[in-house]
């Protein structure tokens, strides 16, 4: 008859709890030796970007593998075929081209114990483990499960990981699950933007102000840089995707005027 424990049990820091059996179920704990043992041996790849969700054609993928946009080179672990000989880490060459087996995954001993992050997908942030042994290349099923236990998606509510939202996702607003970087905010369509410059030499009636904006969709505003700093009407036009021109009729003085141009 067992020992039920309702108390935290606190070992100081000293002692230790020893001559433990080696566990054989869910919740019993494991021995170093167990430990140790587990870890040895484990085969460690670099990251794949995405993993199979079902039975694929190998000599055509397709674009798209679980809803993510693949490029050549990009890694995928098959994990999911009909025949299971056909499993394994492979990588896209594009959409109607064969995957071909990675590197690192293109013999039996390559893939023994192999050890696989998963990027995006459904899969994403899951790491994938290939527990099958001696066995042969293309004729033995290839065996990934699930290893360990998966981060979850950061929520409002709820600490974990969050992928990096892509400049296009950033401009059109989607996705409410990946995080903003400070860059792709700047760059996006929703960024204000500005340029300014102070004009007037006492010589020319026209000046060009480039901004870089890379549209004609700007606002540009002229204003008086002393005084009260009120605004004058001028000729304004946009001369370039990257540049407006404002012309006096008569040569402004030096540096009396301020122009602004905003997105």
């Amino acid at each position: 008859m067992s020992m039920n424990v309702l108390r935290t049990m606190d070992f100081n820091n000293v002692a230790r709890v020893i001559n433990l059996p080696n566990a054989v179920g869910d919740q019993e704990p494991v021995t170093m030796a167990q430990l140790k043992a587990a870890l040895e041996g484990l085969n460690d790849k670099p990251d794949a970007r995405v993993a199979t969700v079902g039975n694929i054609n190998l000599a055509a993928p397709g674009a798209t593998i679980d809803g993510v946009t693949m490029a050549v080179g990009d890694r995928v672990v098959v994990w999911k075929q009909t025949a299971g000989a056909e499993n394994g880490i492979y990588v896209w060459n594009g959409a109607a081209v064969p995957l071909t087996r990675a590197a690192d995954g293109s013999t039996w001993k390559e893939l023994e114990n192999a050890l696989i992050p998963v990027c995006e997908g459904t899969n994403a942030q899951v790491v994938l483990r290939q527990t099958a042994i001696n066995g042969t290349l293309d004729t033995t099923t290839v065996n990934f499960i699930p290893f360990g236990t998966a981060a979850v998606q950061a929520t409002e509510a709820i600490s974990g990981i969050s992928k990096v939202a892509t400049q296009a996702m950033v401009d059109a607003g989607i996705d409410d699950q990946a995080s903003v970087t400070a860059l792709k905010l700047a760059n996006s369509v929703f960024a204000r933007r500005k340029a300014t410059a102070v004009i007037g030499d006492g010589s020319a009636t026209a000046f060009i102000i480039t901004h870089n904006f890379g549209t004609r969709d700007v606002a540009i505003s002229v204003f008086r840089n002393s005084g009260n700093y009120e605004d004058v009407l001028v000729e304004t036009y946009r001369s370039s995707v990257n540049a407006v021109a404002v012309v006096f009729e008569a040569p402004p003085a030096a540096n009396a005027f301020q122009v602004s141009v905003r997105t």
